[in-house]
């Protein structure tokens, strides 16, 4: 739940009559102990590393949430579990980014790191992203949305989508050589050169979406 969902919230008046908001940030085990499992499976998949932040020097539910994560992580001994107050760990996103493999946190957390992350890669047509729960595939999507104003243009970049899909097949349907095909494939067009508009620079080759979808399928099929 977190603090989008927690109650009570609200509004208010305080003992001096002054109008107040508030909300309320609370876990149960039960919740905690899903999330970090969900987290502990996605870190399997990659690097064998998890970071979990929370600020548990403060707050009573990262207390919860930590010692949750700690007793969860019993269950993957084959994953290396640390944790970082989330204020170091905005800072570190910036510092050193590649430190980090998965990284599981609350929503308020999370909402916050994974726009700042976004813009790690130059733009946000570089991400794909997942909304995965304890079973089903799940759902796999570009993080931005649909750019009515550039629709028709030929401008927009596809590779976010087509990360999406290497996403569904690796965490969702478990198709993890040809999630490394399509990631290759992606690599592959970028070492060459091509970029959209939200990613040229000078020295590399301006492409359209069309053209960028084609090349990537070359290499795919190379």
């Amino acid at each position: 739940r977190g603090i989008y969902f927690g109650k009570p919230r609200g509004f208010g008046t305080n003992d001096k009559g002054e109008e107040t908001g508030f909300n309320t940030e609370i876990y149960s085990a039960a919740e905690i102990d899903r999330i970090a499992r969900v987290a502990f499976e996605v870190a399997r998949k990659r690097g064998g590393k998890l970071c979990s932040v929370d600020k548990a020097n403060v707050l009573e539910a990262s207390m919860l949430w930590r010692k949750r994560v700690t007793a969860i992580a019993s269950e993957f001994p084959d994953v290396e579990l640390s944790h970082m107050y989330v204020d170091n760990a905005a800072m570190q996103l910036v510092r050193n980014p590649k430190q980090f493999d998965t990284i599981v946190t609350n929503n308020i957390f999370g909402d916050i790191l994974s726009d700042e992350a976004s813009m790690i890669t130059g733009s946000i047509g570089m991400l794909p992203s997942a909304s995965v729960g304890e079973s089903g595939p799940g759902l796999f999507e570009p993080i931005h949305g649909s750019a009515p104003d550039i629709a028709g243009q030929d401008k927009a970049n596809p590779l976010a989508t087509i990360l999406s899909a290497a996403m569904l097949l690796k965490y969702g349907l478990g198709v993890e050589s040809a999630a490394k095909r399509i990631e290759a494939a992606v690599t592959e067009t970028l070492d060459n050169g091509f970029r959209t508009g939200d990613i040229y620079s000078p020295g590399t080759t301006l492409v359209g979406c069309k053209r960028m979808g084609e090349e990537v399928l070359k290499a795919l099929e190379s």
